[in-house]
């Protein structure tokens, strides 16, 4: 994807994060259990990476549907290096809000290769 077209689907989260109303809002995963410090609180704070959090897990949902067995751990080993790279985020106190957002955006794109194949079909 060029810049402009990431632009583009950034401009798009925006307006869909502008969209759903503010109790509507969740992680994909359970801000009960979120400790303090950690970065699980600092998604469920922000309603921006709450939305893009939601966005990600239903992607990585979707990747794994349409992801063959033989490249199911190569998805995997990606995740796990997507979540290890935004959790550096948290180093980054004054940044840390856009840090995550573009570890968010980067993954959601990434995983949209995945959905349409792209990413191990080309191999």
């Amino acid at each position: 994807m060029t810049g402009v077209a990431m632009i583009g689907t950034i401009g798009v989260l925006e307006a869909q994060v502008r969209a759903i109303p503010p109790r509507k809002v969740a992680p994909s995963f359970d801000c009960t259990k979120a400790r303090a410090g950690t970065i699980d609180q600092v998604i469920c704070q922000d309603r921006e990476l709450s939305i893009l959090d939601r966005t990600m897990g239903l992607d990585y949902e979707r990747a794994k549907l349409q992801t063959p067995p033989v490249e199911a751990a190569k998805l995997l080993q990606e995740q796990r290096a997507f979540i290890a790279n935004r959790n550096l985020c948290m180093k980054r106190k004054a940044e840390r809000q856009a840090c995550i957002a573009f570890a968010y955006e980067s993954r959601i794109q990434r995983l949209g290769e995945w959905i349409d194949r792209s990413a191990w079909m080309s191999e």
